[in-house]
């Protein structure tokens, strides 16, 4: 379960990418909200799910 959910997280991670790239993304700003911060994001649940040995079913986002 732990394997799709982070090649789906890797396919996301790839389509912000590709839409930065296609749109000239401003990088530049800051907040919170932006394209890099949501990468990082999913980036730190991916580090988070390869790291669990036992699966949970639930992932609690405001740990992240």
């Amino acid at each position: 379960m732990n394997k799709k959910i982070t090649d789906k997280i890797d396919l996301v991670i790839e389509d912000i990418l590709n839409i930065q790239e296609s749109i000239d993304f401003d990088t530049s700003d800051t907040s919170e909200y932006d394209l890099d911060s949501i990468i990082t994001t999913l980036m730190e649940l991916k580090g988070q799910l390869l790291c669990e040995e036992v699966e949970s079913e639930k992932i609690n986002l405001d740990e992240i």
